[in-house]
């Protein structure tokens, strides 16, 4: 790539998380000044200023005027409310309302990380509550994009965190429970692709557009990325147990109806299920490519 992000000041929300966190030192190395978002600045202290955010509470007024910040890259997202109603409050009132403060202290570029469980009839609240914060941006402005990850995991896998994280800690306890029988066709980013990806739109002349799929074509079944995993760990393939998604998915709401915090939210149950039937990959800019997930694991391990 020969573009340059020197000129650049960006903010990252979510930088203490697993994308936030590499994508803040991938675009550092590439010469930009870094401005960390995150709800502990205190404990994700480094060589990068940060400053208190959260979804809930926003940043402080004036931070992106007073410290002359010339684009923001939202990737936060709170996991912890679960009625619809919490989430609208927390993610999607929050990501508006960080877009136009943004934007009214003189940012010029937004790239909000949304997700392929965003699209026009989707079935989970986190798809739904992504989709609305893009049309959010859209609106409010032509120099803001979304783009929309698959499951990102990193090189080596066991470094990943979300679902790919979660499967390889399963693979040490020998069983892995199957919503319905793992057939489920998935796509699959790398997360320094992914920061490769926004680097470019970050440096692109045309800002606006629809939502860019960053994730790799080739689709792997929920049972194929668990085989690859216990292949490139050199673990002991898992017993897999396949479980109807309804009773998955019913029995997961039950205990959060409870109170009980579970690891795995019945939502999430819904975004595996229902998965966009026609990802356009077409929208993938061909500066950037995604590698395969099964070959880039396979490489790792070599």
């Amino acid at each position: 790539m020969t573009n340059s992000t020197n000129d650049l000041r960006i903010a990252v929300t979510g930088a203490g998380g697993f994308l936030g966190r590499n994508l803040c030192h991938y675009l550092r190395d590439r010469g930009a000044e870094i401005f960390q978002l995150t709800s502990r600045p205190i404990a994700n202290a480094s060589a990068m200023p940060a400053a208190r955010f959260t979804l809930s509470d926003g940043v402080a007024k004036g931070f992106f005027a007073e410290n002359k910040i010339n684009a923001l890259v939202h990737t936060a997202y709170d996991f912890t409310p679960r009625t619809r109603a919490a989430i609208w409050d927390c993610n999607v009132r929050g990501s508006i309302n960080l877009f136009a403060q943004a934007r009214a202290e003189g940012v010029e570029r937004i790239v909000f990380v949304s997700s392929m469980s965003a699209y026009d009839g989707c079935r989970s609240l986190f798809g739904q509550a992504k989709l609305e914060i893009e049309n959010a941006l859209t609106s409010l402005t032509d120099r803001g994009r979304a783009i929309r990850p698959g499951l990102i995991y990193s090189t080596p896998p066991e470094e990943s965190d979300g679902i790919v994280g979660s499967i390889i800690q399963s693979l040490q306890r020998g069983v892995i429970p199957l919503i319905g029988k793992g057939q489920q066709e998935l796509y699959l980013s790398h997360q320094n692709d992914l920061a490769q990806l926004i680097d470019w739109l970050l440096n692109s002349p045309a800002m606006g557009g629809a939502p860019i799929i960053a994730a790799n074509p080739r689709a792997y079944t929920f049972r194929e990325i668990i085989q690859l995993l216990a292949q490139t760990n050199r673990t002991r393939a898992p017993r897999l147990v396949p479980v109807p998604w309804r009773l998955a998915w019913a029995g997961v709401r039950s205990l959060e109806a409870a109170g009980v915090n579970t690891k795995f939210r019945s939502d999430s149950i819904l975004s595996l299920v229902h998965q966009n039937p026609h990802p356009d990959f077409s929208t993938t800019p061909g500066e950037v490519v995604f590698r395969d997930f099964g070959e880039a694991i396979a490489a790792n391990s070599s």
